[in-house]
């Protein structure tokens, strides 16, 4: 009994150290998942934020690089000025030619140079243009001015480029504060945002001009002053916004959103580039967005990168995704394996505690067998003899049992007898033991009665429920009990003499008539009382 109780502890224990063991091990094993998943989609999205911030700063130093080439181009143009007392028309296609900017330096529309006429001698600077050639030549816009400016020579000098042929610059606003700042500081200039003369109306787009003065005598002197009195003219060229931006995210396809502003404010009129407008359809919103400065030139523009969807898609890896499936994956199979060995562990115990019950309880009844019987008689006398009390046995034996099995069957017979048991339960407590000796044999142990009496009258209300008529599958079966008791001590100081005693008891109620109780007779051989039921 101790080690069936011991084992249904264990059975109990198993249960639940399995279901907490198994949460424990699911739960950390997706704990660690998670934290192996954060860790690589942090790496994942601090290398597109290492690799959105290379490829900004990529760009920047391109546009840069670009910037300088052009200003170097403008400064081999100066060379050419100061080389020579006065440069011809001629002697500048040459030297375009051999710049070949078509191939090297993509995106400049054009090499000019822009001279500088007094009031004074515009008529006569008219006529000697017209004289080269050019009969229609003249300076535009026209009107008075303090000063006038010329683009006299413009290659390649074909195309929209003859527009400009004879445009005074100077007299733009824009275009005015870049020549004054290229003129003040002997070095290259860059204008603000305009719209180039060359532009006809179709794919209009903003445009700006890079100047490098041109002095007299070759050099610039060392104040302003002077720069001012011995400038000539400058070396220019003009550059559409969009096809000076071609190229230079490299040969990688577009995958950042470039707007550039001139100067240092993001206002939509200071716009100089914007990608979406270049058709490039920009898509859902990013994070990853990058606003810095590019100074080159005497100016500074706004550069707003911003990384669209295919960046991203293309930057970020799978494996974040693959380690978190993985891990879910591995995490399931490993708390599956920890349960299964728990639960062959626990199917252990239950087979044992099976075996146990088989041993320990009828399989029909469910009540202790014998052996049980047997145990916890032998406990109740330890204790009944040290405590001076009362036990007693009543043994049961079914009256008209076997014609139920002979004339209905043995399924009839199985559940009449577990009706037999359920009705002895309710008549006993829980400290009493209600068992099955075999067949249609019962034994009650009384435990701590008060003598005969109360003996007898736990018999009796067991006879009663026991005779009542029982409804079995829609039949209806009367038997009764034939019970005999036994008291200890009177009838008996240890388990054997106890249990003979009931025994006899029981075949004494059986000669009285069956359905009936019969005490054991004392040892001195008096008779019982007889208490027969009605």
């Amino acid at each position: 009994m101790r080690q069936l109780e011991q084992t249904n502890k264990d059975l109990l224990a198993m249960t639940r150290a399995r279901a907490i063991m198994t949460s424990v091990v699911l739960i950390m094993s997706l704990l660690v998942t998670y934290n192996v998943w954060r860790g690589a989609r942090q790496s994942a999205i601090d290398n597109l934020q290492s690799n959105f911030e290379f490829r900004t700063s990529e760009l920047n130093d391109r546009i840069r690089q670009r910037l300088t080439v052009y200003e170097q181009v403008l400064s081999s143009g100066v060379g050419l000025f100061h080389a020579s007392e006065e440069v011809s028309r001629d002697e500048f296609r040459r030297f375009f030619e051999a710049l070949r900017l078509g191939e090297r330096f993509p995106g400049i529309h054009g090499v000019g140079y822009a001279t500088i006429v007094a009031p004074d001698a515009l008529d006569r600077h008219v006529r000697a243009v017209r004289a080269e050639g050019f009969p229609d030549y003249t300076v535009f816009p026209p009107g008075p001015r303090p000063v006038y400016t010329s683009v006299v020579y413009l290659e390649p000098f074909t195309g929209s480029n003859l527009r400009a042929f004879g445009f005074d610059m100077y007299s733009e606003p824009i275009r005015r504060a870049a020549m004054d700042q290229a003129r003040d500081s002997a070095r290259a200039a860059i204008s603000g945002k305009v719209t180039l003369v060359q532009e006809s109306g179709n794919d209009v787009q903003p445009g700006f001009l890079m100047y490098e003065p041109v002095y007299r005598d070759g050099g610039a002197s060392q104040t302003i002053a002077d720069r001012r009195r011995s400038i000539v003219g400058w070396v220019y060229a003009p550059f559409r916004m969009v096809d000076f931006m071609d190229g230079l995210e490299g040969p990688h396809p577009p995958a950042l959103d470039i707007e550039i502003f001139d100067g240092e404010t993001i206002e939509r009129s200071a716009l100089l580039f914007d990608a979406e407008k270049s058709g490039v359809a920009i898509e859902a919103p990013t994070p990853l967005k990058r606003i810095s400065r590019v100074e080159a030139a005497n100016r500074i523009w706004t550069v707003v990168a911003t990384a669209r969807p295919e960046f991203e898609a293309g930057s970020l890896t799978d494996r974040p995704q693959l380690l978190l499936q993985s891990g879910i994956a591995i995490s399931l199979l490993l708390t599956l394996l920890i349960w299964l060995f728990l639960d062959d562990r626990a199917r252990a115990l239950h087979a044992a505690r099976q075996a146990m019950q088989l041993a320990l309880y009828d399989p029909l009844t469910g009540l202790p067998n014998r052996k049980l019987l047997d145990e916890r008689l032998t406990q109740a006398l330890v204790k009944q003899k040290r405590s001076s009390g009362h036990l007693a046995l009543l043994f049961i034996d079914l009256d008209k049992f076997k014609p139920v099995n002979d004339n209905f069957g043995h399924a009839y017979g199985d559940l009449l007898l577990k009706e037999v048991a359920h009705r002895l339960l309710a008549c006993v407590r829980e400290s009493d033991t209600a068992s099955r000796l075999g067949g249609d044999e019962f034994v009650a142990l009384l435990a701590d009665v008060e003598g005969p009496h109360g003996v007898a009258v736990v018999a009796d209300k067991v006879l009663r429920q026991l005779n009542a008529p029982y409804e079995i599958s829609g039949q209806v079966f009367e038997i009764s009990a034939s019970i005999g008791a036994a008291l200890y001590p009177e009838h008996g100081t240890d388990a054997k003499s106890l249990v003979r005693s009931a025994d006899l008891a029981m075949y004494a109620a059986k000669d009285a008539g069956r359905a009936n109780v019969q005490f054991a007779p004392l040892p001195s051989r008096r008779a019982a009382p007889d208490l027969k039921s009605s």
